[in-house]
């Protein structure tokens, strides 16, 4: 009955005006029991009230050495505070924790604040979860993940009053400070970001103005650089964070953090489109490896390093890089923290590698690897790292390779992430896909959508990728015949992508350009504008987008006559492939070359290899690779 009271009542004192009879009778049951209780139980029962949630012994005893109340008091007055229903008992394995209910941990309260000899109460309770979240950091390395998960995040309210207290005007900052530091891995753990940005910019703000270590100083700002790289807009102040991190880190002589804090901030630039500068803090902190190759922050160096490069269109020097991270990394079985890192690797490089090998022409690789990425994420329960693996890589080759129900899927799960734990950096992302899936369902409606969550991304400052998204947009103006719009749109998409050094896109935005260069009326600059974009794509070794300029130029060919000219450039590439032929890319390619062999009577295209298949096309033996030049259509 106490607790169902409990769960609907609130506190107030027992002769309050106005008090509910009910309620009255609540509290002066509670007053009762405690008047029943020893000098030594009645301080041990107000020294309690300072736990949010379950404790145990141990904590209890800690606590009470602010009373000078020996183990023994402990044990025994524990005893009665439960036998007097003060206090409650549940078995966890081989030992009890304890719990006080609101109502009665608020009248406890009361007691401990007007008892002089608990002064020092709320001190020692701090300290205890400084040492227990300590302790946790220590075993984070060991414990097995949803054991340390389960032990520690049963401690975030006690975290909470603990750090409330240390940073409030009777408390100390100093412990404040080292208890945020303590609580990083927690948060990162469970994905509490808001909570932790908050706390964070509390804590360094602080340690700037008392005295704090370097090494300290330094995970708070790459702690807070992290959770501001999840906030709504990329500001300056997450730069700040970094350019301290970094500098508090050269300061400590800390090559582990100095690599985070250069990994970190290049994440960052990446995000805001400046992607040489990002190579150049990359290229630092790889060379750091040199000092310590066995440091984790450095397998994290090199796939940064190899994503900013496919950024920067330097596809062959990105994909091995990222194939061997990829080859060295997979889905351990255990349950060890190690397992556990092993999995996140493996996962983490499946946000970069998916893409590449798109480009590349892997389109049915790329979209598995993609896959693998969500659902290990989703195995492991880190919703950040799903939501990672689905704005990076999943939705990004659904969309590209015209696979729509893989896009609802992806949508609806990342839609579903931002319902449990809101990372403002995917809201924009997530409402852009989404209206790209209407769009290639022929809802007309769906090209403002898109506009307007590019221009949330704008605003926000996530522009990595921009140009690509604008380029999708100008298409879809194009389909709707909105010329003007679309042009307007392509070349600003071309000045994002020059300004932000993205070169892995510019063949795409060429092409785009030169269809709407086409839909004006003016087909030779449209034709030479193609010319350029082959001429780009062949220089970065980007297949994918080889194929569709081929396609557009052949379907100009054929449209004038140029029909063995279109055989010759469209067919060298289409061989070029071994898989995606289900792709709408390679599937416009196959119908287009049909058209270009003229009549030839052609059996119904299976997936088999894509050389045969195009002198097939041309109604030319298989064996003959010089005879799809001598057609005769030619």
């Amino acid at each position: 009955m106490v607790a169902v009271l409990d769960q609907t009542l609130g506190f107030r004192a027992a002769s309050a005006e106005g008090t509910p009879p009910r309620h009255e009778t609540l509290m002066t049951t509670i007053d009762w029991s405690f008047r029943l209780l020893s000098q030594k139980e009645a301080t041990l029962f107000g020294l309690l009230s300072v736990f949010s949630d379950a404790f145990d012994a141990e904590d209890a005893v800690f606590v009470a050495a602010a009373a000078e109340l020996t183990p023994i008091d402990v044990v025994t007055g524990l005893g009665s505070l439960v036998t007097k229903s003060l206090v409650s008992a549940q078995a966890r394995g081989a030992s009890l924790r304890y719990r006080l209910l609101d109502s009665t941990r608020r009248y406890a309260a009361e007691r401990r604040q007007a008892d002089p000899v608990c002064g020092q109460a709320l001190r020692r309770h701090a300290e205890r979860v400084l040492a227990l979240f300590e302790r946790s950091e220590a075993e984070w390395n060991w414990r097995e993940p949803a054991d340390w998960t389960q032990r520690y995040l049963g401690r975030i309210a006690d975290l909470r009053a603990a750090l409330s207290w240390a940073v409030g005007e009777e408390g100390d900052p100093a412990l404040g400070i080292r208890l945020t530091v303590a609580a990083i891995t927690l948060w990162s753990e469970t994905s509490i970001l808001s909570e932790a940005q908050a706390r964070l910019q509390d804590a360094l703000a602080l340690a700037k103005t008392v005295a704090c270590d370097d090494l300290s100083k330094t995970k708070l700002a790459c702690a807070l650089g992290w959770s501001l790289f999840y906030a709504r807009k990329m500001s300056n102040e997450n730069e700040v964070a970094w350019l301290d991190a970094i500098a508090f880190a050269r300061r400590a002589d800390s090559i582990e953090y100095q690599q985070r804090a250069l990994v970190g901030f290049a994440f960052y630039l990446l995000q805001i489109g400046e992607v040489a500068r990002a190579i150049t803090y990359l290229e630092e902190a790889t060379a750091l490896a040199d000092r310590d190759r066995d440091l984790t922050a450095t397998s994290e160096a090199d796939r940064a390093l190899a994503w900013a490069r496919a950024f920067a269109g330097e596809l062959s020097k990105s994909r091995p890089v990222l194939d061997r991270l990829a080859a060295t990394y997979s889905l351990a079985e255990g349950r060890s923290r190690k397992d556990a890192n092993e999995v996140y690797r493996f996962i983490t490089v499946r946000f970069n590698l998916p893409f590449v090998a798109w480009m590349q022409g892997q389109a049915d690789y790329a979209a598995r690897l993609a896959r693998d990425a969500v659902e290990a994420a989703d195995r492991s329960g880190h919703w950040v790292s799903q939501s990672n693996a689905l704005g990076l890589a999943a939705l990004p080759v659904a969309l590209e390779t015209g696979n729509l129900d893989a896009l609802e899927s992806f949508t609806m799960r990342l839609r579903r992430n931002l319902e449990r734990e809101r990372i403002s950096r995917w809201v924009p992302v997530e409402r852009y896909f989404s209206a790209c899936l209407r769009d290639q369902r022929g809802d007309p409606r769906a090209v403002d959508d898109i506009r307007a969550a590019i221009d949330e991304l704008v605003e926000c400052r996530f522009l990595m990728r921009i140009g690509s998204y604008l380029a999708v947009l100008a298409r879809a103006y194009l389909r709707q015949g909105r010329i003007a719009e679309a042009r307007d749109t392509i070349t600003r998409a071309i000045g994002h992508q020059e300004r932000q050094g993205e070169r892995w896109c510019r063949s795409e935005l060429q092409r785009v350009d030169a269809a709407v260069l086409f839909h004006a009326g003016e087909p030779l600059r449209a034709e030479q504008q193609l010319l350029r974009a082959l001429t780009e794509a062949r220089a970065i070794g980007a297949m994918t987008f080889q194929l569709r300029i081929a396609n557009d130029l052949a379907a100009r060919w054929i449209a004038t006559d140029r029909r063995p000219k279109a055989i010759r450039l469209l067919a060298s590439i289409y061989d070029e492939f071994t898989e995606g032929f289900e792709t709408p890319d390679l599937v416009a390619a196959s119908r287009l070359l049909q058209r270009a062999a003229d009549g030839e009577r052609l059996q119904p295209l299976s997936p088999a290899g894509a050389g045969a298949r195009s002198r097939r096309i041309a109604g030319l033996p298989p064996h003959s690779p010089s005879a799809l030049y001598a057609s005769r259509n030619s």
